[in-house]
Parts: structure tokens; sequence; C-alpha cells
């Protein structure tokens, strides 16, 4: 019995895509079950400051009902868990929003969202910026209320 050609290559192709389908919808499955990077953090107790825009240095710290906020929106974000120790090229997107979280047993990391990128410390983890929302808002609300208070000092010329 022949096999028309044509018919072959048709009966190979559907076999490929269903495996690659397949192969996708297992690597989908199991990033799905690896743990969010956040949860490797204890933030219990931790007190959260803000960074200067001009000096790249905590200035303020929230209040206990921010923090809260902060670590609520912290928590829902989703983290796509595979890292990044560089940033990746082309990272664009608006500015980096960063805060200090110092934990109560003196211990602090550095947390950031710009964009579509959570930084945890040195690394970047790809983030959906839709969850990372209120980390942005929260930030802005802050900048907007004590810009004036903490603007950097004009330069006086004599």
């Amino acid at each position: 019995m022949c096999v028309n050609p044509k018919k072959q290559i048709y009966i190979v192709l559907v076999f490929l895509l269903f495996s690659v389908g397949l192969a996708a919808g297992g690597v989908g499955v199991y990033l799905k079950s690896l743990p969010s990077p956040i949860e490797a953090y204890d933030f219990q107790g931790c007190t959260v400051e803000l960074y200067a825009k001009w000096t790249n240095e905590p200035y303020i710290e929230m209040t206990e009902i921010d923090t809260e906020v902060f670590k609520n929106g912290l928590q829902n974000i989703r983290v796509f868990p595979l890292e990044m120790r560089n940033p990746p090229d082309g990272v664009s997107g608006g500015r980096l929003h960063q805060f200090c979280v110092r934990f109560s047993d003196g211990s602090s990391l550095d947390v950031g969202v710009q964009h579509d990128y959570l930084i945890l410390g040195e690394k970047w983890y790809r983030c959906d910026a839709e969850t990372a929302k209120p980390l942005y808002w929260l930030e802005q609300a802050y900048n907007t209320q004590y810009s004036a208070q903490y603007a950097a000092p004009a330069s006086e010329e004599n």
C-alpha cells in the first residue's frame, strides 16, 4: 500500500506541531510549579524606606499602614521565577521605583520595579507589569507628598 507523499508530509507536520505544543505545555506547567522568588523572604516585622531620586539613598521610612500595602502589593506580583543576574539588554519602560526593606534581623534588601521587571537585590525577574502597579503608585504617592520637604537643596549663587 502506497501513501501519497503529500499525506506523509501532512502527517509528519501534524505530529511535529502536536509534539511542540505538548512540550510547551509541559514547560509552562513546570514553570508555574516553581515558587515565587518573593517567598524566599520573610517580610514580617520589616520596615520599608523609599530611595531619593537625586541621592540614591534611603530617605523616608514609610508608615506602618503603607508598609502593609507594600507587603501585600509585593506578595501579589506575578513573577516569572527564573532569575537574571544583570538587567536584560534593552530594558526600558519607565523609571525605576526603588525601596529598601530592612528586616528585623538587621539585614536589608533593595526591591525595585521597572515596568515588567522586579528587582530583588541583584537579581532581576520578569513580572506582570499590571500586578506591580500598586508599588508604582505607593512610591509615586510618597514622592509627591514629600517632594517639597526632601527636595535637593538649591545651589546658592553669591
